[in-house]
This record gives C-alpha cells, structure tokens and sequence, in this order.
C-alpha cells in the first residue's frame, strides 16, 4: 500500500504579525523547519503594504485589512497550479464556513460568498491565493476583533476560542487533503 499523505502542521502558541513574508515559498520551513506541504495556523495583526497586495482586484480597489487581531492559515501545497490552489482555498473556506456555523448555532447565519466569510453584512474573512515558482501558497484570515469602521465583525463576538477554532479548521483541512491524495491511487482505472 502507498505511504499516506501527511502534511506538517504547527499551531503557533505565541501571537506574530502575519506579513507578505508568510507567502513566500519555504516560509513554514525556514521559519519552523515544515518540510514539504504545510500549514502553519497563528494569531495576531496583518501588516500587508498596500504594494504587497496579491489580488490584482483587491489592489486596485484599494482593499483594506481588518484592524486587531485574526486567526491565520498559511498553507503551501507543492507541485501545484494556481487553479488547484484556488480549489484548495475554497475547501479551506467551506471547513471554516461550517466550523464556524456549527460553533455559533442559529443565532446567526455565516455564509460563504465566494472565498470569504460573512455573518449578515459584515466580513468575517480575507484570503488570498498565490503561485511560487515551486508551489501554491494559501492564507486564510478570520477576524477576532470586530472592525465595524472597515466592515468586518469578529469571532470574538461569539465568545470563540480562536485556538480551539484553529485546531478544528486545521485537522479537517489536512484531513481532506489526506482523503484527496488517497483517493488518487484508491480508484480504478
């Protein structure tokens, strides 16, 4: 039988600054010593120059981050496509969609809008997909502090522990993609 997928994975106990830096290839490795496909969960502020911006729309519109503190993912998939790595940001984005949705009930409703998440018209999320010359990069952000002033609530509105909710989101992520590569040589022709 073919070894199992594994992807490496560190939830960072301290808080850090999420920077255009995190979506560089080899960040996880160089930085926590990951090897191969990765994904690196932590909290704190996101400092991205407007210059730094990925998405050419985002740039253009002149996107704004949330102020305080959000709960990032900063996933890298080798040997992938920009396309797949898009595909793989919308599985990440429907685990923390229901994640979420199950952790808060029917008091409110989370809904995906495309690769973002929202509870009524406030922002819960941004994201971003990027291609490396040797993989695919992923960062997902979901806000804890609320900036209503930029549009976006938070998940400490829902008295969420953010470490809990990554752990969640992060096994099923790296679940799935188990699953996924599995099912690759599982099938018949």
């Amino acid at each position: 039988m073919p070894e199992s997928y594994r992807m490496d994975y560190i939830m960072v106990p301290e808080p850090m600054t999420m920077t255009i830096e995190a979506m560089k290839p080899h960040w996880a490795l160089k930085k926590f010593d990951l090897w191969g496909d990765s994904l690196v969960v932590f909290r704190g502020p996101i400092d991205v120059k407007p210059d730094e911006i990925i998405d050419l729309k985002d740039f253009k519109s002149g996107t704004v981050f949330p102020r305080g503190e959000l709960l990032h993912f900063v996933i890298e998939h080798f040997g992938d496509n920009l396309e797949t790595g898009i595909l793989r940001q919308n599985i990440l984005v429907s685990i923390a969609e229901e994640k979420l949705a199950h952790r808060i009930g029917d008091a409110r409703k989370i809904l995906r809008w495309g690769d973002d998440l929202f509870d009524e018209d406030q922002r819960l999320s941004i994201t971003a997909v990027a291609p490396t010359i040797v993989s695919v990069k992923i960062h997902l952000g979901i806000c804890i502090d609320p900036d209503p002033e930029n549009g976006f609530g938070g998940i400490s509105e829902y008295s969420l522990d953010p470490v809990e909710l990554g752990e969640v989101i992060g096994n099923q992520y790296r679940a799935d993609m188990r699953r996924l590569r599995e099912k690759t040589w599982r099938m018949r022709p």
